[in-house]
């Protein structure tokens, strides 16, 4: 055996392991692809070990290496793509190039060094480069370029230059990964620098491979290199994973998780800066309170995740259906807050408490039955009712549940001098017990 591999490969090795423990913290299906890339890179990296005269046959573990390479960039460019992950078209594609170019390096890996061997895979890839093209991706462009790289590689097969097709064939995998890389990820990412910069090298050594393997001197330097870069990959996709995670705690922190709209303490915000932007206009500002009805019994009859489904279908509907506001967010439980900068007409007021309503009536299935909720909304104004985020909240709270307790009259909840709307849309005062 060949121990002088044993480092890099070891270092390898714990980085991936790295990887895929954060990948346990946090699932996703660019992870997965990244984990499937490097397992080939670790299967090709372990069969140096056995380059030794005693070892494995050189063509067996040549196969293996030029194969494994071709694998990983083809995971490598798939995980980089923006193609949706159900996109079936795009995986085809991917699948009936790739099939011709993995001949082609198998037979290379296996030394059968003659034009013949070669150039069926070439003629193969050629078709099936251009017809995939035209009918899955329908792009001339891509057909274009396809034929241009088989028939180079046929070119450079036909004379005898097979190290040449090959090894730059690779390159041209390893440099799409690399460019894809480059502008999917985010531009501000550590991680994306070491990524890119990664496979930069990785496909530089590609093309670079037919040169230098004449001068031994360079060789060795050129080796060291490219063990450099598998492990600037992992690295860049551990920090990628991590801050990911970090962005999305960020996001969480100001975000209600379950239906994606923005929590308590960013509405709270949203609303004081809503109200100074009002006070420097002059303007009015109107605040909708609003508390599902019939929420409990949904969730005791079909259980929580009827509950669950119902939050997200209100949530959707209230930002599909409803124009004008300017805020909204789910302050926690069944409740829900909007808020309409300059709403300066009563009828105004009273369309968007309308449409408030009729978006979260919206009917919606869950195991074959229509469910159906109402809804009770308080409103408060500024600066008629409070000049501050605090009062309004609390008058816009307080007039909700006096609408509720109206409605569900088993509530004994007495709510005193709790300010009402009329039918004209303005507010009066007057003591409620039960009902508005």
């Amino acid at each position: 055996m060949n121990y002088a591999f044993l480092p890099d490969l070891s270092a390898l090795a714990i980085l991936i392991v790295i990887l895929l423990l954060l990948r346990r913290h946090h699932p996703q299906r660019q992870a997965n692809l990244w984990l499937l890339g490097l397992f080939f890179t670790l299967i090709e990296s372990s069969a140096h070990i056995f380059y030794t005269p005693n070892g494995l046959p050189g063509t067996f573990l040549h196969t293996i290496v030029i194969v494994c390479y071709l694998l990983a960039g083809a995971v490598f460019v798939w995980a980089s793509g923006d193609h949706p992950p159900s996109d079936r078209r795009s995986f085809l594609f991917l699948l009936i190039n790739i099939f011709p170019l993995l001949g082609t390096c198998a037979t290379y890996g296996l030394h059968l060094f003659s034009a013949k061997a070669f150039l069926p895979w070439v003629a193969l890839g050629l078709v099936a480069g251009i017809v995939s093209a035209l009918y899955l991706h329908r792009n001339r462009v891509h057909a274009l370029l396809l034929a241009a790289g088989w028939l180079s590689m046929g070119l450079l097969v036909s004379h005898g230059k097979y190290r040449d097709a090959v090894y730059w064939s690779l390159g041209v995998v390893y440099a799409l990964a690399t460019a894809n890389f480059y502008h999917k990820l985010p531009r501000r990412s550590t991680g994306r620098l070491a990524i890119v910069t990664g496979f930069s090298i990785w496909s530089f050594f590609f093309f670079l491979h037919p040169f230098i393997v004449h001068y031994r001197t360079y060789a060795d330097i050129a080796s060291h290199l490219w063990n450099l870069q598998k492990s600037l990959i992992s690295i860049g996709m551990i920090l990628v994973m991590l801050e990911e995670q970090v962005t999305c705690n960020r996001w969480l922190a100001h975000h209600d998780e379950l239906t994606g709209l923005p929590n308590r303490r960013s509405f709270e915000d949203q609303l004081s800066t809503a109200l100074e932007r009002c006070r420097r206009a002059h303007s009015t500002l109107a605040l909708f309170m609003l508390d599902l009805d019939g929420f409990k019994q949904i969730n005791d009859t079909h259980g929580h995740h009827a509950g669950d489904q119902l939050l997200r279908h209100v949530a959707a509907n209230l930002q599909e259906h409803v124009k004008g506001y300017s805020a909204i967010a789910r302050l926690g439980g069944d409740e829900f807050t909007l808020v309409a900068c300059d709403p300066h007409l009563s009828e105004t007021v009273e369309q968007l408490r309308d449409a408030i309503r009729d978006a979260t009536e919206r009917p919606f299935s869950f195991d074959g039955n229509n469910l159906t909720v109402s809804a009770s909304i308080g409103i408060a104004l500024f600066p008629e009712d409070a000049d501050d985020a605090t009062r309004l909240l609390r008058i816009a709270d307080l007039r909700m549940y006096s609408i509720k307790q109206a409605r569900t009259p088993l509530r004994h909840v007495r709510l005193d001098s709790v300010p009402s709307l009329t039918a004209s849309g303005r507010f009066r005062s007057r003591t409620a017990s039960g009902h508005l």
